[in-house]
């Protein structure tokens, strides 16, 4: 066994042992989702979204709209809290790995490949209870910007653990993808052209995504995913330079 899987390895067992993060992935989603589905009443409203290349108004179930934005929140929300966890983590103990002889590159593969274990198990289990009661139209493009998104969040909650401790983080970890997702970026609260700050925070293009694929026949945002994986990128490499910093500084 190679350096890098006996940290991921490590990492995994660390995070099997946070019980914050395992009642989380165990209660939210069913909370959330579930309850959304289950509270929200079964009439239609309008939906600001994309058919045929152009932005249109289409009437849809405020339940499945609930559903759409319900989902990424949950998700979005535990992967940002393991990020988060991950970082306070990596300040206490990955700089005496790399004296022990890790390499950064390995210990950063390792934590990375964690969050990506963590985000991919996340949005499975928020996937699964949302198909209880809803089934996008485009499955597999919704369930792509979901992964786009949560990770984007689990990379910020890294971002925030660098800066903040871990209480402060859960803080803002918990609000960031509520007021993000759950506010600006839903169809039923932005009922006209999103203001030019909405479109830069994280959750702008994957939900674009998710709600065209969730409620209407045909895929018209995959530009908005490939902006989305861009957003993406750009705060990877950005994580991966104060990971790199924080860790060198041990």
């Amino acid at each position: 066994m190679n350096r890098t899987t006996t940290a991921f390895t490590i990492g995994i067992k660390e995070q099997a042992r946070n019980y914050v993060l395992v009642a989380l992935l165990v209660v939210l989603p069913v909370s959330f989702i579930t309850l959304a589905f289950a509270v929200t009443q079964d009439v239609e409203m309008p939906v600001r979204t994309l058919v045929d290349g152009e932005t249109v108004t289409v009437m849809r179930g405020m339940p499945e709209v609930h559903g759409v934005i319900m989902t990424p929140i949950t998700s979005a929300l535990i992967a940002g809290l393991a990020g988060l966890f991950l970082m306070r983590e990596a300040k206490d103990t990955d700089g005496r790995l790399a004296v022990a002889g890790y390499r950064a590159r390995q210990v950063i593969t390792a934590r990375f490949g964690v969050l990506a274990a963590i985000t991919l198990i996340v949005t499975g289990v928020s996937v699964g209870v949302m198909l209880v009661d809803f089934q996008p139209e485009h499955l597999w493009w919704f369930v792509a910007a979901m992964l786009v998104v949560s990770v984007t969040y689990g990379l910020i909650g890294m971002l925030v653990g660098a800066v903040f401790d871990r209480l402060a983080g859960m803080w803002l970890m918990l609000i960031l993808p509520m007021l993000d997702i759950g506010l600006f970026q839903d169809p039923l609260f932005i009922q006209s052209e999103p203001e030019w700050w909405m479109k830069l925070l994280p959750g702008y293009w994957p939900v674009r995504v998710m709600v065209d694929t969730g409620l209407t026949t045909d895929v018209d945002t995959t530009l908005s995913l490939v902006w989305a994986t861009g957003y993406l990128l750009l705060v990877a490499v950005l994580t991966i330079g104060v990971y790199y910093r924080i860790t060198q500084e041990k």
